[in-house]
């Protein structure tokens, strides 16, 4: 059984990190430039940095501030803008200390074992019967992530080293132990093949800047499907193939977004696919079931028509996807709340040496003395 967590940029700011487009363009607007077509650009986000807290789809606006022809000049401020979007998402980044949250990330991920727990009861026997179905396989956990951060990367290359947090199951006398599979970063990293855009060419407010030398590489590098292709590293046809494979998908953190709708599209096409297809949404602004449960019931049905207005499906169809559509408020990834910036205070650092110290001494090391440095450092 395959099951395939989507994660965006929710993911982050549940760490702590300011990473919402609203967070860098402050910091962008305030940085140096020379030529006079960034320094308007700068000026011109400062003007309108409300709108740039969707900078992406935003970006599309703004190409209808160029003439025609000046494909150039929008890709030169396409460049500034992601190059040090990378240099401020390494800074928000480099704010996480792994091994001081090791126990927090492995309480988090062997949450995504339980996902049924997430819902009232009625609810939780679906996602259990999905279970059960694919009792006699093994269960594999993918992830595809949105973000450019390492962030997740780095969670779960502290799980790889100790697999068993993310539980067993017996099917007859046979144990399988569930596992994490394929790990791919969808738009790039901070690091390579970023990749920041609209999703196609109707998103783009003046397409005729692009009516210049070299225009259709600056227009291909600014819609995600073609810079993922112009990569040439297959990331569409792999990232499209874990979906295809998978029997469950969850939903975390992302906004349900235009510059995004290729995959909304896919993810619909998947659920009409097979009748025992199911998918997971995380809405950190559902509301809870309360006395007599309306909101909760008006959110679930406004998220569920989030994604399903991406379809072209006849209302008939869309009959058979919705109530395969899950909800949930409940952040799976919780422990995980507000970890930035926490690391070990002087005395734990001396009490985790002074015990490096004493299990040196126990096995006859010479280690003493370095680690007796350290923690009087």
């Amino acid at each position: 059984m395959n099951i395939t967590f989507l994660i965006g940029n929710g993911f982050d700011l549940n760490l702590g990190l300011a990473t919402a487009y609203s967070d860098f363009v402050k910091y962008y607007k305030e940085t140096d430039a020379e030529k006079n077509v960034l320094i308007k650009f700068r000026q011109d986000i400062s003007d309108n940095e409300a709108h740039w807290s969707a900078a992406e789809i935003e970006m599309g606006r703004y190409t209808g501030t160029f003439k025609t022809g000046q494909g150039e000049a929008f890709s030169e401020c396409h460049t500034d803008f992601c190059k040090h979007l990378a240099t401020y998402l390494k800074q928000q980044q480099d704010r996480i200390d792994y091994d001081y949250i090791a126990k927090q990330i492995e309480q988090a991920f062997a949450n995504i074992n339980t996902l049924a727990k997430l819902f009232p009861e009625q609810e939780r026997s679906v996602i259990q019967s999905i279970y059960s179905r694919y009792e006699s396989e093994r269960t594999t956990f993918n992830f595809i992530n949105f973000n450019y951060t390492d962030t997740l990367d780095k969670c779960i290359a502290l799980i790889k080293s100790n697999q068993s947090v993310l539980g067993s199951h017996r099917s007859g006398s046979t144990i399988y132990n569930h596992r994490i599979g394929e790990v791919q970063h969808v738009h790039g990293t901070l690091e390579s093949q970023m990749v920041f855009g609209v999703n196609d060419e109707s998103q783009i407010a003046k397409p005729d800047i692009f009516e210049c030398d070299y225009g259709d590489i600056y227009e291909a590098s600014f819609i995600k499907k073609q810079a993922n292709e112009n990569y040439r590293e297959n990331t569409d046809s792999k990232v499209y193939n874990i979906l295809k494979g998978s029997q469950l998908i969850y939903i975390h953190g992302m906004s349900i977004g235009e510059t995004d709708s290729l995959w909304w599209e896919r993810i619909c096409e998947w659920l009409a696919a097979d009748p025992y297809h199911h998918l997971i949404m995380y809405k950190h602004s559902l509301p809870h079931l309360g006395l007599l449960g309306k909101d909760y019931l008006i959110g679930e049905r406004k998220a569920r028509n989030e994604i399903m207005d991406y379809s072209a499906y006849t209302n008939d169809q869309l009959k058979s996807i919705g109530p395969r559509i899950h909800v949930t408020g409940e952040n799976l990834f919780g422990e995980l709340n507000v970890v930035a910036d926490k690391t070990k205070s002087p005395v734990e650092i001396f009490l985790d040496a002074a015990d490096k110290a004493a299990s040196s001494l126990n096995n006859g090391s010479t280690e003493f003395l370095e680690a007796y440095q350290t923690a009087t450092k």
